[in-house]
């Protein structure tokens, strides 16, 4: 007896640590969860709060939390915690235990027999091995993987809730912008349609062509009825999506994340896309049931009790036992091997699986990518077919008068055509940022870029709406017509054409420039300069002009004599600027640098140039742009009055054949003033050393270089692409 008495204390140890642990699994059974309760206390609708409208990111902050699909992914998640600390509580050891009553009469001899009455009591507390033991960790397993696939499938949810709002974010945009356009169409119809019953009148107009007339803006009176159900409805989705009752909406272009957008950064995040995770996690759950598979059916425990009991009557006794317990099942080998056998085959399907969601993502991200390059050149198609239409509106503004009736009609007509051309610029604007989204979707937490602090883009549709809304008797100046539709703000490369006219001799060339050019930077002669202006040299150029557009293209003139920027060679270039005002160009590049000037004159070179830039601006509406070196721009103040002189955009010189070097000078640089976008130039110049040209390295090379820096400066506002100095030494330079 006394040898058994440590043995007790240790089982009544055992057995109070076991009662613990029952009552933490009935606890966590039962008790309601604290996540449960804050996940339900979250799903009522909460008030918009007053002021200002809310901003796409905070659009995007309710709807992780107020979507109805992310409230529900936010319960499961619960849920699934709840199971998980439910499964772990019940593995392990168990508490047993019985009593008992027992009336007997027990033989003593063949015919002396005792009657008893016993009462027994027993608690133990047992232990399961072998599969029993296996079957608990499978339980507390799937749970653990259950949550996280929870978890993850919350991720996803989240996300896609955050894609959603973008969505309609865009559709409730572009409604806007089609229904002010509309506006802007119709706001002059009551007087148009009196002008129209005058002229009918006056004889000079036919009754044919005035209800023609009329009947454009019955016409646009349909599409605004469809935008502005359009806008409700996209209003509505954002309301459910966000859980506002009462939401108001800025408008306001969007800034999407330019670096997920990159073909380089889709790749990298196939193992990061949930449906991808969710089956690599089919397949190390199958790999781990693999390797359990052969306790398959065999059940066993170790078992520790202490009984006592008494005789009513009589005196009381007491047992200690430990005892162990298995059960195999006769086909043991034959129910091992069919279990390793159906764990191969579920590895076997979630391989399978895994390949397929992989190979899924890449096609699906080759598709997007795609699609977002076609929609984005489309945008650019749709601005160059506006562009047109309000030069059209403009010359019908100024030959109203002379062509009496059918001028009018004209501008009519002109009018409804530019129309037309704005709502296309819209939609193919909706439809590349719907692009966008695809790609976005495709990777993971993809923030707006700078979206609280980050300007407001100037409005592209400010031109158009101007010259729907001008009296017909009034003329929309060129500057108000000038294009600003570059929706698309993605990096491109850029070239210095020294030799131009060669280029226009041979237009077919065009087609052997770089994918991913943008513009290019025309220079001629004086005597080619002279030459353009003539019948014969401007049918050439336009043609050119038209070729070069066709392929996304835009075109500037490049002039670039450092003499200039001072006061007495600056007429010089003003009546050059005079002639050539009228030709195809896209815009006016100036090549002015500091260092081609004398010594004794760079120290005005500041003063002398923004006196020459504000001179051209007045001359002149084409977009102006200006190359010069890095080192002007670490002033800030140096790019703040280029700005405000009439600089669109600048071109800084960094031949730095280094992509990582040439970032870390740059972004310090790119601190511009909103509406100044910042190219870099680079060289491939024959002449210059490897450290500052990329010619030894040749055409492919270079190429992957530039790209890289393309790559590490995208992310950065301002930055605008690379441009090449020069076309030429390119195509001498080695594949």
């Amino acid at each position: 007896m006394l040898l058994l008495r440590p043995f007790h204390a240790t089982l009544v140890a055992a057995l109070a640590l076991a009662c613990s642990w029952a009552q933490a699994a009935a606890n966590a059974h039962e008790a309601p969860p604290a996540a449960v309760l804050k996940a339900s206390q979250a799903l009522a609708f909460t008030p918009q709060a007053s002021g200002t409208p809310a901003s796409l990111t905070q659009l995007e902050t309710w709807a992780r939390t107020q979507a109805p699909a992310a409230r529900l992914a936010q319960t499961e998640v619960a849920v699934a915690e709840q199971r998980s600390a439910f499964a772990e509580a019940r593995q392990g050891a168990q508490l047993f235990g019985g009593a008992a009553l027992d009336n007997t009469r027990e033989a003593v001899t063949d015919s002396l027999s005792r009657d008893y009455r016993r009462a027994q009591l027993e608690v133990g507390v047992r232990w399961p091995l072998l599969g029993s033991r296996a079957a608990q960790q499978r339980d507390v397993r799937e749970a653990d993987e259950a949550l996280t696939k929870s978890r993850i499938q919350r991720l996803q949810v989240d996300h896609e809730a955050v894609q959603s709002v973008r969505r309609a974010y865009v559709r409730h945009l572009r409604s806007n912008q089609r229904a002010r356009i509309t506006q802007a169409f119709l706001q002059p119809r009551s007087g148009v349609e009196d002008q129209l019953l005058r002229r009918r009148q006056a004889g000079v107009l036919l009754e044919a062509d005035r209800l023609e007339l009329i009947q454009l803006f019955d016409s646009v009176q349909a599409a605004y009825d469809s935008q502005d159900t359009a806008q409700q409805l996209a209003s509505a989705d954002l309301s459910r999506l966000t859980g506002q009752a009462r939401l108001t909406v800025e408008t306001r272009e969007p800034l999407w994340p330019q670096a997920c957008l990159a073909p380089q950064f889709v790749a990298t995040q196939g193992d990061q896309h949930p449906a991808v995770r969710l089956a690599q996690l089919d397949v190390d759950a199958s790999l781990r049931r693999q390797e359990q598979a052969h306790l398959e059916g065999v059940d066993a425990s170790l078992s520790v009790a202490q009984s006592v009991s008494r005789d009513l009557g009589g005196q009381p006794g007491h047992s200690t036992r430990v005892g162990v317990n298995f059960s195999v099942p006769l086909q043991w080998r034959a129910q091992r091997d069919a279990a390793l056998a159906r764990a191969q085959r579920d590895s076997d399907r979630a391989q399978a699986l895994l390949l397929l969601r992989r190979s899924e993502f890449e096609a699906s991200s080759q598709q997007a990518l795609a699609n977002y390059r076609l929609r984005s050149r489309e945008v650019t198609s749709y601005a160059l077919r506006q562009r047109a239409a309000l030069e059209t509106v403009r010359v019908a503004r100024l030959r109203v008068d002379a062509f009496d009736g059918d001028g009018y009609s004209k501008l009519l007509t002109a009018r409804y055509a530019l129309y037309q051309a704005a709502m296309q610029t819209v939609d193919g604007a909706e439809r590349r940022d719907l692009a966008a989204l695809e790609v976005l979707s495709l990777g993971g937490d993809c923030p707006l870029e700078s979206p609280e602090s980050a300007p407001a883009p100037l409005d592209p549709l400010t031109a158009t709406l101007t010259a729907l809304t001008a009296d017909t008797a009034d003329a929309v100046s060129t500057a108000q017509i000038q294009i600003q539709i570059q929706i698309q703000t993605q990096a491109g490369l850029g070239w210095y054409v020294w030799q131009a006219q060669a280029l226009l001799d041979q237009p077919e060339r065009l087609q052997d420039i770089p994918v991913g050019s943008q513009r290019l930077l025309l220079s001629f002669t004086a005597a080619q300069l002279r030459a353009l202006s003539q019948p014969g040299g401007l049918a050439q150029l336009n043609a050119f002009a038209a070729r070069a557009h066709a392929l996304h293209l835009r075109i500037d003139l490049l002039l670039g004599d450092p003499a200039w920027v001072l006061p007495k060679e600056r007429p010089q270039l003003l009546a050059l600027i005079d002639t050539l005002r009228d030709l195809p160009f896209d815009g006016l590049h100036l090549d002015l640098e500091r260092s081609q000037l004398p010594a004794s004159q760079q120290r005005r070179w500041e003063t002398y140039l923004f006196d020459t830039l504000r001179a051209v601006r007045s001359r002149t509406q084409w977009p102006m742009a200006l190359t010069t070196h890095y080192r002007e721009l670490r002033d800030p103040a140096f790019a703040r009055q280029l700005h405000a002189a009439g600089v669109s955009e600048l071109v800084a010189m960094v031949y730095v054949n280094n992509p990582e070097r040439t970032a870390t000078i740059v972004r310090p640089l790119l601190q511009a003033p909103s509406g100044l976008r910042l190219w870099v130039a680079q060289s491939i110049e024959r002449a210059l050393p490897s450290p500052e040209s990329s010619f030894n390295a040749g055409r492919a090379a270079s190429l992957q270089r530039w790209r890289n820096l393309m790559h590490q400066l995208a992310p950065v506002p301002g930055f605008a692409g690379i441009v090449v100095q020069s076309l030429e030494d390119y195509r001498e330079a080695r594949p």
